[in-house]
């Protein structure tokens, strides 16, 4: 992986982070966003979280606001794509 392409996910990873921190919703307390994978062609980000709670309610609550999330990817970093999200539980 290029050195653009990891500064760039690091960019998409801090600002999910951010939004994610503001929303109003029970089931995302306590949730992280440990890491993310842009593909190849830049069109599918995925999000990989970890929840101190039940971790299907908050990757259910993700993939409701997914839309919500990337409004806020696309005012906050400049793409030629808005990459669709895809959230899936982070294992170690």
């Amino acid at each position: 992986m290029g050195h653009g392409r990891a500064h760039l996910e690091s960019q998409l990873k801090r600002a999910l982070a951010e939004e994610m921190r503001g929303l109003d919703d029970p089931r995302l307390f306590l949730l992280t966003v440990e890491g993310v994978e842009l593909s190849p062609d830049g069109r599918l980000l995925t999000v990989y979280v970890e929840a101190f709670g039940e971790a299907g309610e908050a990757l259910k609550a993700l993939a409701r606001l997914s839309s919500r999330l990337q409004s806020a990817l696309a005012r906050r970093v400049r793409l030629r794509h808005l990459p669709r999200l895809e959230f899936r539980p982070w294992s170690t």
